[in-house]
């Protein structure tokens, strides 16, 4: 490899590097997001369990107020209680949808990372190349560049 080619792999190995970084940065990010996720899902949870609680207190005050023979009383009690457990299965379901979105941020998160391990071979396999001047480091540099770009666009798009 002549001058012209060590500039060539200069240039692949310093272009890939930077994708490194960027793969990076946005693992980091998914990675944020995806515990930020999680701990909006688990106080969605346990706003659920207060509220099934809540249901459960006003069914026994409804079957106390029957039991004292206040009709008008037990009523309300459980039509209060009825309202409550549709404002538990409301928040149960949103802490249950916010699980499954922290889920994929987190196999997005893992599939980032393997775009930038296979980033940082390749800057190494290219190196290898600019230094000994074998082509087969540099086409093996530049094959795990184009698995790396595809895990990573792949890693970027199970995100959203």
């Amino acid at each position: 490899m002549g001058p012209r080619g060590s500039r060539r792999v200069a240039f692949l190995t310093a272009t890939v590097a930077v994708l490194a970084a960027v793969g990076t940065v946005a693992a980091h990010h998914r990675s944020i997001q995806a515990l930020s996720v999680r701990t909006d899902g688990l106080l969605l949870t346990i706003k659920a369990s207060d509220q099934y609680h809540y249901y459960d207190t006003k069914l026994i005050k409804a079957t106390l107020y029957q039991a004292l023979k206040m009709p008008k009383e037990a009523n309300a009690q459980q039509q209060a209680a009825l309202r409550t457990y549709g404002d538990a299965i409301k928040l149960e379901n949103k802490a249950d949808a916010e699980v499954e979105h922290s889920v994929r941020l987190l196999q997005s998160f893992e599939l980032l990372e393997v775009a930038t391990t296979l980033f940082e071979i390749s800057i190494a396999f290219g190196s290898l190349a600019a230094l000994t001047g074998m082509r087969f480091a540099l086409w093996f540099a530049a094959g795990l560049s184009l698995v790396g770009v595809v895990a990573g666009i792949y890693g970027y798009a199970v995100g959203h």
